[in-house]
């Protein structure tokens, strides 16, 4: 994907799409809808795009790579559950999802 003239793919531009698509989300909420669907909408229309952009195929393996992010979430939680440990204080007070933001530059789409 080409980026427009002058517009460079930065952590500070990464941070402010966040923030514009966690605002149009709260927005919708704020109007009386139900956040399970304004958040399968939005991934749904995300993902369409995303595959419109990169292919089906790309699009595919980002989801793939995304709920392997999540699994190993999960998984390290329920072995911190297992073995009785307290969870760590960071964790617990994380506002931000657990995924790492870089994960897709390190990944070469063909």
């Amino acid at each position: 994907m080409q980026e427009p003239p002058g517009l460079d793919d930065t952590l500070e531009l990464r941070e402010q799409l966040a923030q514009a698509w966690r605002a149009v989300l709260d927005a919708a909420v704020e109007r009386g809808s139900p956040p399970q669907a304004v958040v399968e909408t939005m991934a749904s229309v995300a993902h369409e795009r995303f595959a419109a952009l990169f292919g089906a195929s790309a699009a595919a393996s980002y989801l793939q790579l995304l709920a392997e992010q999540l699994r190993d979430v999960d998984h390290d939680e329920a072995t911190v559950l297992v073995r009785g440990d307290e969870a760590p204080a960071a964790a617990a007070e994380m506002e931000e999802p657990a995924l790492d933001p870089a994960w897709i530059d390190a990944r070469t789409w063909l």
